[in-house]
């Protein structure tokens, strides 16, 4: 495809309103519309090439469908379904009809998290022996009332909306999980999803994974560290969300054991929206070349699943 891709975007809520900045400001494409309602319209549009989804999750597969149905590439927001063989359908369907199909984890395309893939592929900290992740939000007032909260909706709590960005990076670092267990609770907010959750992973070479994700951490918090048999990386903040910092911390372990940990502070972007524009950079990439997204809709399937798994090891 030559020329300009011309975007729909559906959705208009917080997300919504990022991405229709981050598609206005980007060369290769043209933001054609945006609706939040009627959207057969735009799927008939055969000046439409794509379409971006930026919806509440349930809407997230149904809205795919259709719109790989109509013959336009799709860049749907994360977790892409509330189930995972919605994902697989859709998947499926993208390739009978040549399409380009991602599901956006924007958490990958984060400055830090990019510096950090390039130590790691590079050997820096050598074999990985465990990730600690922590995701943490305070609420908002009414908090409980919004569509989060409305598991017909989002077809969880915090586990599948937040959680699952943690899950997809600590795949995407692991690689393919064989154990998993997991803990949910609503110890505040009490609206019948979990508003805490922990998240066990182990990885085919043994490696452990820990996630915590909360709605009652109340100060922020973003902290994603990965040890090795040589070192550690560790990424504190997701830029402007957290109070603007985002910073990548390298240390080398000393050949002795017994020598201070040699240390490095790298201060990385802290432009939130440019990792989603670096997510669509990657999409119209993707499209022009005729290969797979990366993320793929495989990774996604992945993560849903392990999200799955866990809710059905607990009922609230």
């Amino acid at each position: 495809m030559t020329g300009n891709i011309r975007f729909a975007l559906i959705g208009a809520g917080r997300m919504g309103k990022r991405w229709a900045s981050v598609l206005s400001k980007c060369d290769a494409v043209s933001l054609a519309t945006i609706a939040t309602r009627d959207i057969e319209t735009i799927l008939n549009d055969k000046t439409i090439d794509a379409v971006l989804i930026a919806t509440p999750h349930s809407y997230l597969s149904p809205i795919t469908s259709a719109a790989l149905k109509a013959g336009k590439h799709v860049l749907c927001e994360k977790p892409g379904a509330i189930k995972s063989v919605e994902i697989k359908k859709n998947s499926a369907l993208a390739r009978k009809k040549r399409l380009t199909y991602m599901i956006g984890y924007n958490h990958r395309f984060h400055d830090a998290f990019i510096r950090a893939r390039q130590l790691y592929e590079k050997g820096y900290i050598g074999k990985l022996t465990f990730i600690r992740a922590r995701y943490g939000f305070g609420g908002r007032i009414g908090y409980d009332r919004e569509w989060r909260f409305n598991k017909a909706i989002s077809g969880g709590g915090h586990l599948i909306d937040q959680g699952v960005h943690m899950i997809d990076l600590t795949l995407s670092f692991m690689g393919k999980v064989t154990g998993v267990r997991g803990f949910i609770s609503d110890t505040f907010w009490k609206p019948g999803v979990e508003d805490n959750a922990f998240v066990l992973l182990q990885g085919k070479n043994r490696a452990l994974t820990s996630i915590h994700v909360s709605l009652t951490q109340w100060k922020p918090i973003h902290n994603f560290e990965m040890y090795g048999a040589k070192g550690y990386i560790s990424i504190e903040g997701l830029g402007q969300k957290y109070g603007g910092g985002e910073t990548l911390v390298i240390g080398k372990r000393a050949d002795d054991f017994t020598s201070q940990v040699k240390e490095k502070v790298i201060v990385c972007n802290s432009i939130a929206d440019d990792s989603l524009a670096l997510e669509l950079a990657e999409f119209v990439s993707s499209i022009r070349e005729g290969r797979p997204t990366i993320p793929s809709p495989s990774d996604a399937y992945e993560t849903l699943k392990i999200v799955e798994k866990i809710y059905r090891m607990n009922k609230l």
